[in-house]
């Protein structure tokens, strides 16, 4: 069991990220909780004596305690709470943090059921980074792409070819979607190919369905509130995943994988794993079996079953990093680098 002062550190480090991010709303109201929240209330007992890993890399308990809040406010239940959401000016943290512990009070019982979930916001943005990645894949080899995405959570992005995409000045993907992605990009050209993409699977711990009203309200609620875009593109992006099912093994990612690249490949095809701000949540032994099984698949392919392995994920230098590697050979390639939401792209790749 985690002691208090381990718990509130965790709500202090996470106001930090969600600043950086530029959330001022959720930094304020996670800063504020990790200082004031008491033992009054179920919620406050449950998290101040929190059973597991309480930060960014274990359990994201203050953005559990967020979202929850966050569901309350879309839900129409915390009317007072929602005084001091967006659309309302941004409050003063005395303000927001009154009208957040006045909602926990009331809303006990409630907010228990939301402490349950493991946040899962599916940053729809991160495609901004993973479709120039396919798109040096289907470059480099010339064939389509058979994608398969371990912790998909929704699967939005599995949708990465239905998006558009403006980057350097130049535009790819469907120029009529209604998920336009639009990073900073630090180059006026990218190279590579449109990917063609042949197939789409994916899996998850616990995989949301966007079709499933409680789940998608669930998604839409780890959203931060004073972020508009991103709720608009995360709303858009679920608008097209429930006209294009998806499907999403309930899984362990090691064993997927295992089963997924066990099968024997198609000619003329590329298999690519792919995962974004995902694999540093899993299991060191779930990794270590992933990176061998890629490690053995990537050794027997060939020109025409060639593999791929996409990741966006934290770097040695504390920023998310695109890499690639790609078999036969199987050299590992830096792509570029940027921010957890994918506002900045900083594309490294020389051609």
């Amino acid at each position: 069991m985690n002691n208090e002062k381990e718990v509130r550190e965790a709500f202090a480090a996470q106001a930090k990220w969600c600043a950086m991010l530029g959330s001022p709303l959720t930094a304020a109201l996670v800063e504020g909780l990790g200082q004031r929240l008491d033992r009054s209330t179920e919620v406050g007992r449950t998290v101040l004596d929190w059973q597991g890993p309480p930060d960014a890399l274990g359990d994201s308990v203050p953005l559990r305690l967020a979202g929850a809040l966050h569901g309350l406010v879309r839900s129409g239940q915390a009317t007072d709470l929602a005084k001091v959401y967006p659309p309302h000016d941004l409050p003063s943290p005395d303000q927001l943090l009154v009208a957040a512990l006045d909602a926990i009070q009331a809303f006990d019982t409630q907010i228990m059921a939301w402490l349950q979930f493991a946040p899962q916001t599916n940053e729809v943005a991160r495609s901004a980074a993973l479709y120039p990645g396919m798109m040096q894949i289907a470059g480099q080899t010339g064939l389509p792409l058979a994608l398969y995405e371990v912790g998909a959570s929704a699967g939005l992005n599995m949708n990465m070819g239905r998006y558009g995409y403006r980057l350097g000045g130049q535009e790819f993907g469907h120029s009529e979607s209604a998920v336009m992605l639009t990073p900073d990009w630090n180059r006026a050209s990218l190279e590579g190919a449109e990917p063609v993409i042949h197939s789409r699977r994916g899996c998850d711990r616990n995989p949301m369905d966007v079709s499933n009203p409680e789940q998608f309200e669930r998604l839409i609620s780890y959203v931060w509130p004073d972020q508009l875009d991103r709720l608009s593109r995360i709303e858009a992006a679920c608008e097209i995943a429930q006209k294009y099912p998806l499907q999403i093994d309930k899984m362990d990612a090691a064993d997927w994988v295992d089963d997924m690249f066990s099968v024997p490949a198609e000619k003329g095809v590329v298999r690519v794993l792919y995962h974004s701000i995902a694999f540093q949540y899993f299991p060191d032994d779930s990794k270590n079996r992933i990176t061998e099984r890629m490690t053995r698949v990537g050794e027997l392919a060939t020109e025409e079953t060639p593999v791929a392995w996409l990741a966006y994920e934290l770097g040695e230098a504390g920023r998310p990093a695109l890499t690639l590697r790609l078999w036969p050979g199987g050299d590992e390639q830096l792509l570029a680098i940027g921010d957890a939401h994918c506002r900045d792209i900083e594309w490294l790749l020389q051609t």
